[in-house]
C-alpha cells in the first residue's frame, strides 16, 4: 500500500485505510489536514480527494451535487472562457467559484456572500486549491446600506433577506418529500431551519462589478433577486454578457426576470431541478450573442484511492498516530441497537467504528429512519434529529446515544 505515489504511509483496519497523504502526489488532502479553520468550518470530501470547507456536510454535499454533478449554471449555452471574470453572488461556501476556477484556467472570480462563515470558507477554499477569488463580505441590493438577515445555521443555503420561517420550511419540506417515503420530517425541518437574525451590510452589483466586463453573473440570493438586478445600473448591463439567476416565482417573477434579461439584450430561459417541482424555484439563463465562446474545459475528479488500494474507504490524517484502536468488547443494549439500525440501511459490512453516516450515502430523509427506527425500540427523543447530522461516525453517533439513554 505505502508503494502508491499518493502515500507516505497507511494502516488498515477493517476495510478503512488510514492514509497518511504524500505532500506533493495528494497535496489538496496534504494541504487541507495542516490547514485549520474556524468554527464551524470543517474539511468535507463531496468526493473522494476533493476537500471542501463547509458549515455542514449536508449542505456540501449538496452543493457539490448542484454545482459540479448537475452543472445547475452552465446551460442552455452558458459557458466559460479561458481567463472568465466570474462574479458568484450568493457564493455560500463558494462552490461556484472553485467550479469556475476548475473549468476556466486563470479566471477572475468575485465571490459576494454576506455570512461571516461561509465567506470565511470561500477564502479559505480558495486558499486550498488556488483560485484567483475576491470575497466581498456583504449581501446585494437596490442600494448599499445595511439590512436584517435571516441565519439558518442548519441550514444556510435558504439564508436570506427575505426568509420567511414558514415559507422556507415548507420549501425544504418539499425538497426532502421525494421518492417512497411516509417518514414525518416536521421535526427535523423545524429543526434545520432555527434561524438567527443578524445585520449585514449591503452592497449592490454595479458596485461589485466596477469597470470589469463579467463573463458570467452568477446570482443565487434567495428571494433577493429583484432587489438584486435593481442594482445593477444602466452602465453596467452592457458588460454584463451571461447571466444565470436563481428566481424564487412568487407573484409573477419569473416572468419578470425573463422580460427584464430580454429587454436587457439576452437571448433567454429557464428550467426547473426535477427535485424542485413542488417548490416555486427556477433557474433563469440569459446569453448575450457577443459572450465569448466557452473553452471546452471539463474537469476530471481526482482518482478513487480506495479503489486503487483495495479497501472501502480511505481516511486521510496527518499521522498514524491519529489511527483509532480497533473496537473491542460487548456492545452496550443501546449501541447493538443502533448497529442493527446502520445495518439494517448500509449493509452489515458498514457496522465500523470510523463507518460515516454521509460517505456511505446517507442523506436526510436516511437520517429520518434511522432516528424513528432508534426512537421505536428505545423510546421517543433519545437522538435529537441534528446529532446524526453533526456525530456522523458511527462510533460518534453511538456514544451520544447511549449518553442520551443513561
Amino acid at each position: 500500500m505505502t508503494e502508491h505515489p499518493a502515500v507516505s504511509a497507511a494502516v488498515v483496519r477493517g476495510g478503512t485505510a488510514y492514509v497518511v497523504p504524500d505532500p506533493v502526489r495528494a497535496p489538496l488532502p496534504h494541504r487541507a489536514l495542516n490547514t485549520a479553520l474556524p468554527d464551524p468550518l470543517a474539511w468535507h470530501e463531496p468526493v473522494p480527494g476533493f476537500p471542501v470547507a463547509g458549515i455542514n456536510r449536508t449542505e456540501t454535499e449538496f452543493l457539490h451535487r448542484e454545482v459540479w454533478a448537475d452543472n445547475a449554471y452552465l446551460r442552455h449555452g452558458i459557458a466559460l472562457p479561458d481567463g472568465a471574470v466570474v462574479v458568484d453572488a450568493g457564493a455560500n461556501i463558494g462552490m461556484f467559484s472553485l467550479f469556475a476556477a476548475a473549468h476556466s484556467p486563470g479566471a477572475t472570480i468575485i465571490a459576494v456572500e454576506p455570512l461571516p462563515e461561509a465567506a470565511a470558507a470561500v477564502a479559505a477554499n480558495a486558499a486550498l486549491h488556488g483560485a484567483d477569488v475576491t470575497v466581498v463580505a456583504a449581501a446585494v441590493g437596490d442600494r448599499a446600506g445595511e439590512a436584517e438577515f435571516t441565519f439558518y445555521p442548519g441550514n444556510t443555503v435558504m439564508s436570506g433577506r427575505f426568509a420567511d420561517a414558514a415559507e422556507d420550511q415548507a420549501v425544504l419540506h418539499a425538497y426532502l418529500v421525494t421518492g417512497d417515503t411516509d417518514a414525518d420530517l416536521t421535526g427535523l425541518v423545524a429543526d434545520r431551519m432555527a434561524p438567527v437574525v443578524r445585520r449585514v451590510p449591503v452592497t449592490t452589483l454595479s458596485a461589485v462589478i466596477g469597470e470589469r466586463t463579467v463573463d458570467l453573473l452568477k446570482l443565487d440570493v434567495e428571494k433577493a433577486e429583484e432587489e438584486a438586478l435593481a442594482g445593477i445600473d444602466d452602465a453596467t448591463w452592457p458588460r454584463i454578457r451571461q447571466i444565470a439567476v436563481e428566481v424564487h416565482d412568487l407573484d409573477g417573477r419569473l416572468r419578470r426576470t425573463l422580460d427584464l434579461l430580454a429587454d436587457k439584450g439576452f437571448t433567454t430561459a429557464h428550467d426547473q431541478d426535477p427535485r424542485l417541482v413542488d417548490t416555486p424555484c427556477h433557474t433563469v439563463y440569459g446569453r448575450r450573442p457577443d459572450a465569448r465562446p466557452g473553452n471546452g474545459v471539463t474537469w476530471a475528479p481526482p482518482p478513487d484511492l480506495a479503489a486503487e488500494l483495495g479497501v472501502d474507504r480511505v481516511v486521510f490524517v496527518r499521522s498514524l498516530d491519529e489511527v483509532p484502536e480497533e473496537q473491542a468488547g460487548s456492545r452496550t443494549p443501546a449501541a447493538a441497537v443502533l448497529a442493527e439500525v446502520w445495518a439494517g440501511l448500509f449493509g452489515p459490512d458498514a457496522v465500523h467504528p470510523d463507518a460515516d453516516f454521509f460517505a456511505l450515502g446517507g442523506n436526510s430523509l436516511t437520517a429520518v429512519r434511522l432516528i424513528a427506527q432508534v426512537e421505536d425500540r428505545l423510546g421517543e427523543d433519545v437522538l435529537a434529529p441534528d446529532t446524526v447530522f453533526t456525530a456522523t461516525r458511527l462510533a460518534d453517533l453511538t456514544a451520544a446515544l447511549e449518553d442520551a439513554v443513561r
